[in-house]
């Protein structure tokens, strides 16, 4: 599906926040409008700034079934004149948004089983993918590893757990590097649970998301179990 970008006024319905300075925002368009969307794409925010627009991309989190608004994952970065300005806004503020945009976005047809990995806002473009192929009943098999450093830097995971519950094909694997002596799940860096989670590379294709380190470190765990290099799709967020 092609998608052609164009400006689109939006609405702040509502602000989630996950903690560790890290917050959705949901955007939503005039009534009767929704954008249309390939799961995986971004928008730009156009964030006024003494009397100058500054842009930033941010990939969208929902998925297009929910095209009517939009959800945006944020970390406030210290310093950013953008995220400041995200975090000193109150639902039915006003503003602008440009897309949607990017080439992340899954082929057609998937015949091949899923691997997403991902740390921090990397999970924006998976949530909006993995929401939509159980949307539409997609059967191949979908695997999401999350790595954090604590069990309260893990946004949606009660979300995760209940797709998890409710979806047979869907696994959900997060792991910390930082956990606390209550934390019962998976420990470690993500790259680690390549070889453990992810050791047959046959029909899988491993699609990772977030800073270019973590990003290097699953490609190199990846190609040792046998995965080619174009069966490796990455976006850095840095």
């Amino acid at each position: 599906m092609k998608t052609e970008p164009r400006y689109w006024d939006v609405t702040l319905k509502a602000v989630d926040d996950f903690g560790n300075e890290t917050r959705q925002f949901d955007l939503a368009f005039a009534p009767g409008l929704a954008m249309a969307f390939i799961p995986g794409q971004f928008v730009a925010v156009l964030c006024p700034k003494e009397g100058k627009i500054i842009r930033r991309a941010y990939s969208i989190a929902s998925a297009p079934e929910e095209g009517r608004h939009l959800e945006l994952i944020i970390k406030r970065v210290e310093g950013g004149a953008v995220t400041a300005w995200f975090w000193g806004l109150k639902a039915g503020a006003a503003f602008r948004v440009h897309g949607p945009f990017g080439k992340f976005v899954l082929p057609e047809p998937i015949d091949f089983d899923l691997v997403f990995v991902a740390t921090g806002t990397g999970i924006a473009p998976f949530r909006s993918m993995i929401r939509h192929l159980l949307a539409v009943g997609f059967q191949r098999r979908i695997t999401l590893l999350f790595g954090a450093r604590y069990e309260t830097m893990i946004p949606y995971q009660a979300e995760w757990l209940d797709l998890a519950a409710r979806h047979p094909q869907f696994t959900y694997i997060p792991t910390l590097s930082r956990p606390t002596a209550a934390w019962k799940g998976e420990t470690g860096y993500v790259q680690t649970k390549i070889e453990q989670f992810v050791s047959n590379p046959a029909g899988r294709r491993i699609y990772i998301c977030g800073l270019n380190e973590m990003i290097q470190a699953v490609q190199e765990a990846a190609i040792r179990q046998g995965f080619p290099e174009e069966h490796i799709t990455f976006e850095k967020y840095d």
